[in-house]
């Protein structure tokens, strides 16, 4: 067949993709023309015959990792195979690497055959995101932007991005949302294949905004959707769309090849049962999709639908187009699931018949604030079932006020100024920002007192410095920003690298310093002037807030070690494992990678892992003690008394002597808990979940009360106290002002 040229298939791609960017392949690539989605295809594209041949392959979760014999060897077997194959284009389905880094993309290079590389199209997965320290730098290089598409063998294939900043969850952004809509609204005739890691659908909880998603594809349908992350194969079928989640190449050498034609596009999947004779193969038919574009809304969705709180349920009435046939239930968003999957969801029956169903669901133990309902239709014609998810108020809403950002809220805000003595803390202002780079600066009742703009994203902690009077930004383009408490810049300093850590701050020598990594630099600077006083070099990049006491400063490292050095010079003095893992990989996400370090009143150092917390003597690292539990995202806390808090990812408020480590009490919240982590004012815990559900932990009586769940969207950041409520900011933009108990 003709070889696949690069550029010519990349033309139509923002940005190159595998193997074509990071200057690992071809200086072509990098020189080929490109076009945003936006602006591709302005005529429709030719509608193909529906027996124009198709040969592509398609793999998923191949997580290469070069330290890994095992793995390796079934990456290059397929690979192996796959040339043999020849196909137009190879389509990869994300977690191409095992944690993100450089070597492990060089490692994939170098087990894809040379004839191969330039015909490589990957979507990136959580492994690539998940512990990236790089601000997506690396995954831009390797893998490609956001949103990309090709035109090949009579298809559109369509890449898209949904992974999040240094999290599991995934999130339609809007720009994504926005492209994709470009995308398939520009292919014309053309069947539509889209390609994302995370599998969506029915009992699915990968992608935290599926709705938006789908209300993109009510007026746009794809005719297959192509998935990894479950390293399971599995079909399934949901608005009018075939989806195939891909085996995993790093547990069984296999991959999947797509051909015939468009209206019957047969799917097989070839195994290699001994990856040292890669042309050994079994072969076994999976499936055969009909790719014909089925255009116009789906009339088997519902045509309106009424949803309302009544306080102990919440009532349906949802009315279809025509004389439907078939059935309908309804069931709660499942806020406990955490980017993962429940194939055991409660459903009820909705009743009715002809194009009107109603029914109601039983709300008396839903927090109060935002909800979601699920509502299925599973019409009798054998098209499969279709899902919708709606927006419901159960009770209250619980805030005081909202305020709305253009991106998306990952980084903790934080609050400075102070109390004029005549407004009751009129003079505070809270200052969060977002993914676009926006810095905002609100007063107590949420109106925007200033505004600013950064080099690059915030996904990480503000943070007050100078006792309030002003606040350091920092942005992945490797800036930290200081602004005064009314929004005029202070001075900026360059990392000269991504930046995509939590900075901290303390005092070296009575001066006030900021602390942060970029990548595995350590970075102290001056506080007052943005000078740099010094850098060091760990063995591994850090994306936690290290701290100091003047004598050492502490960060948490991804080689599974604490780390001191040097206040004054940033010479090494000692390094802890907190980890018995091997290999980096292992070690990376296991180790205090992401901790925020404190150090206690009488000088031990806390420190985290996914496993256990440790108290290290300061002088020398050793252990004091350790208590087990993963309480690595979450920032620990003292209260009034001294004790210790902390919670864990299973959502259990912990408190424990700080000289000891002994229990003193453990208390549990209904959902997981992770980055957003607690407020703690006086010995009351306020303690926010994954899913936006805040809720009030009483230390002293033990009492636990859900306020309300303040967002549909994931809250990943921390919060804080402001102007007597609690504010916390999600992942679509808005910021919450919640009352306090």
């Amino acid at each position: 067949m003709t070889s696949f040229s690069r550029r010519a298939a990349l033309t139509a791609l923002p940005v190159t993709g595998l193997l074509g960017a990071g200057g690992a392949s071809t200086a072509a690539a990098q020189a080929a023309p490109v076009a945003p989605v936006a602006s591709t295809a302005p005529t429709a594209p030719t509608a193909p015959a529906e027996d124009s041949p198709v040969r592509l392959a398609f793999v998923a979760d191949t997580h290469a990792d070069p330290e890994n014999a095992e793995t390796t060897a079934r990456l290059r077997a397929v690979f192996e195979a796959i040339e043999a194959f020849d196909p137009t284009l190879v389509i990869h389905g994300g977690d191409v690497t095992e944690h993100g880094i450089e070597a492990e993309y060089q490692a994939f290079e170098e087990a894809v055959p040379t004839g191969l590389r330039e015909r490589i199209a990957a979507v990136p997965g959580n492994h690539e995101t998940r512990w990236d320290a790089s601000a997506g730098k690396l995954r831009a290089q390797w893998i490609g932007e956001e949103v990309r598409f090709q035109d090949v063998d009579g298809m559109r294939v369509i890449l898209a991005d949904t992974t999040t900043h240094q999290q599991e969850v995934a999130w339609w952004s809007a720009r994504a949302l926005t492209e994709l809509e470009q995308a398939l609204r520009s292919a014309g005739n053309l069947p539509c294949v889209l390609v994302t890691h995370f599998p969506m659908g029915e009992g699915y909880y990968y992608v935290a905004n599926q709705q938006e998603f789908e209300d993109v594809l009510a007026t746009h349908p794809i005719a297959l959707h192509l998935t990894g992350h479950t390293h399971r194969e599995l079909l399934t079928r949901v608005n009018r769309r075939d989806q195939l989640e891909a085996a995993a190449v790093k547990i069984d050498a296999a991959y999947y090849e797509l051909t015939g034609s468009i209206d019957s596009l047969q799917v097989t999947r070839v195994d290699i049962p001994d990856p040292a004779a890669p042309t050994q193969t079994v072969r076994t038919p999976v499936t055969t999709y009909d790719l014909t574009p089925q255009p116009g809304r789906d009339t088997a969705l519902p045509l309106g639908n009424r949803i309302e709180d009544d306080g102990g349920s919440i009532a349906l009435d949802v009315t279809l187009r025509g004389s439907f046939q078939g059935a309908l239930d309804a069931v709660l968003y499942d806020t406990t699931v955490y980017a993962g999957r429940n194939d055991k969801l409660p459903w009820t029956p909705l009743q009715g018949s002809g194009h009107r169903f109603s029914g109601r669901l039983d709300a008396s133990a839903l927090a109060s604030g935002r909800q979601r309902v699920h509502v299925r239709v599973r019409p009798d014609d054998g098209s499969g079932n279709r899902l919708l998810t709606l927006p419901v108020v159960h009770g209250s809403r619980g805030t005081a006020w909202e305020a709305a950002l253009p991106g998306m809220i990952q980084g903790g805000p934080a609050v400075v100024g102070a109390d004029d003595g005549n407004s009751g803390g009129g003079g505070e202002v809270l200052v969060v920002g977002d993914s676009t780079g926006t810095v905002l600066g609100l007063d107590r009742s949420g109106a925007t007192r200033w505004t600013a703009d950064v080099d690059g994203e915030i996904r990480h902690d503000l943070l007050a410095v100078d006792g309030g009077r002003s606040v350091a930004v920092p942005d992945t383009a490797g800036f930290v920003h200081l602004f005064a408490a009314d929004g005029s810049r202070l001075w900026r300093y360059g990392t000269d690298a991504p930046l995509a850590a939590d900075p901290g701050t303390g005092t070296i020598d009575g001066a006030e310093v900021l602390m942060v990594c970029s990548g595995a630099t350590l970075h102290v600077i001056d506080a007052a002037t943005g000078g740099r006083l010094w850098t060091a070099q760990l063995p591994a990049s850090s994306m936690g807030a290290p701290a100091t006491d003047g004598e050492r400063v502490y960060v948490g490292g991804g080689d599974g070690c604490a780390h001191a050095l040097d206040a004054r010079t940033g010479a090494s003095v000692w390094t802890t494992s907190l980890t018995d893992k091997q290999g980096s990989y292992q070690r990376f996400i296991y180790g205090p990678w992401n901790d925020a370090i404190t150090v206690l009143p009488d000088g031990g150092v806390i420190a985290s892992g996914i496993a256990d917390t440790w108290c290290l003597e300061p002088d020398d690292g050793s252990s004091r003690w350790r208590v087990d539990g993963s309480f690595q995202y979450a920032h620990e806390a003292l209260t009034e008394d001294g004790d210790l808090v902390l919670a864990n990812e299973g959502g259990e408020i912990v408190c424990i002597d700080p000289a000891t480590g002994a229990e003193i009490t453990r208390l549990a919240t209904a959902e997981r808990i992770l980055d957003e982590g607690f407020v703690l004012d006086g010995d009351v815990v306020y303690a926010a979940s994954h899913s936006g559900l805040i809720t009030a932990v009483d230390l002293g009586s033990g009492s636990i009360e859900q306020l309300t769940r303040l967002s549909t969207a994931p809250v990943l950041a921390r919060g804080t106290l402001f102007g007597g409520h609690l504010v916390f900011g999600d992942l679509a933009g808005t910021v919450h002002a919640v009352e306090r108990v």
